[in-house]
């Protein structure tokens, strides 16, 4: 593969973006209030609230169920569906999870959980939306709602880029037939598009739709239609070329990452004291949970450790790498009593984010960060292990004695 052409590409790329994004700051475009206020990737109380309210044809919008209809049309919805008087619910609960994994089950009898988005009309008809903008998939979460009244209910499962649900989440069920992938980069923005045009100008209902649009635009790295045309021409004539640095991007990040993470596991071997820890590195780098563990010798116990995660670049917790400790029995814990303690969700009881410094957290999603640490060589990249290592030395040092006070009571 010929490297200047390679960079040209890149270069012209580049170029593309640039412009682009001062066209954006040009068209006051760049400011928007849901990143000013920090929850453009908020799903519940950002998206799923959002785009609930506009289903909803009582809403504030006062536009009727216009916007339902379209919405309908929009995603293709083959099946019959009343919009006048449809009642829509976010975060509805149909029971109780129930897993059936007991030994001699059938897991695609599991049922419960809460629907994001939960549209229901006068005949009982039901569209169901699975809503994820960076959060994981459940265990058998799509076939648990694809179980709920499935007659009567259709499940979509909406992303930013239209991806597949893990297999762990939709079972042996299959995309087109049992249940919907759609976009916001597609669906969402044309369907929003398409309510732009039924909404007057100058309105705040429009300048809200406005910057709802922008924002999916911003999560999914989508260029205005004369840029993405230029960008598509310039692929098209280099197909082989743009196909290797497809194929090579990802591999490249997931070095960068294995690397940092491989530094500072080394680094803490050094600085803790070996007698007392055992540090391990957890799954792979391109695993959504790529981690690292320190346990406690003579304690071995992998329900109860301190934990480091995630090194993958995966949007969890936002993209913000953590130590903590682990507790696979957090809500069954006496740690919750500890009122030093920050709890982050039922399995992590205790946690605190890395920094770079004050009040910059440590994300390997970040581009900026894995510029900074592209050699490790370098000396930004030996000053970011420096800090995050002392960072979770101070932090395990702290809790050790919680953890062996847990585990002797438990014994």
């Amino acid at each position: 593969m010929e490297a200047k052409k390679l960079a040209k590409i890149l270069k012209d790329t580049k170029r593309i973006i640039k412009h682009h994004n001062e066209l954006t700051v040009a068209k006051g475009d760049h400011f928007n209030l849901f990143s000013v206020l920090k929850i453009e990737t908020r799903e519940n109380k950002t998206h799923s609230a959002f785009l609930a309210e506009l289903l909803n044809p009582e809403g504030s919008h006062r536009m009727g169920d216009v916007f339902l209809q379209h919405f309908i049309t929009t995603i293709e919805h083959s099946k019959s569906f009343e919009t006048k008087k449809a009642k829509v619910k976010v975060e509805r609960s149909i029971g109780a999870v129930d897993l059936k994994a007991k030994k001699g089950e059938d897991k695609s009898k599991a049922s419960g959980g809460r629907i994001d988005i939960c549209l229901e009309d006068i005949k009982g008809n039901i569209i169901s939306i699975e809503n994820k903008i960076h959060a994981l998939d459940q265990k058998a979460q799509i076939q648990r709602y694809y179980n709920h009244q499935t007659a009567k209910n259709t499940v979509y499962y909406l992303t930013l880029k239209g991806t597949e649900p893990i297999k762990d989440s939709k079972l042996n069920l299959i995309s087109r037939e049992d249940f919907y992938n759609i976009s916001y980069r597609d669906y969402i923005v044309k369907w929003l598009e398409r309510c732009l045009k039924e909404v007057p100008n100058f309105t705040g209902l429009r300048e809200s739709i406005n910057q709802y649009i922008l924002l999916i635009k911003k999560l999914t790295n989508t260029l205005d239609a004369k840029h993405e045309k230029e960008l598509g021409e310039i692929m098209l004539d280099n197909l082989l070329e743009s196909e290797y640095i497809s194929n090579n991007y990802q591999r490249v990040l997931n070095t960068i990452r294995e690397n940092f993470r491989t530094a500072l596991a080394n680094s803490l071997c050094e600085k803790l004291d070996s007698e007392i820890f055992n540090i391990v590195i957890g799954d792979a780098i391109d695993k959504q949970y790529a981690q690292l563990w320190i346990y406690i010798k003579g304690f071995e116990n992998p329900q109860l450790c301190f934990g480091v995660e995630t090194f993958s670049g995966v949007p969890i917790n936002h993209g913000n790498i953590f130590v903590g400790i682990l507790d696979q029995k957090a809500k069954e814990s006496d740690f919750l009593a500890l009122k030093t303690f920050t709890m982050l969700n039922e399995w992590w009881p205790h946690h605190q984010y890395l920094e770079i410094e004050k009040d910059m957290t440590f994300n390997l999603g970040d581009h900026a960060i894995i510029k900074l640490i592209r050699n490790n060589e370098s000396d930004s990249f030996k000053t970011l292990v420096s800090t995050c290592a002392k960072q979770i030395i101070e932090f395990v040092n702290t809790n050790t004695k919680y953890i062996k006070e847990h585990l002797n009571r438990t014994k």
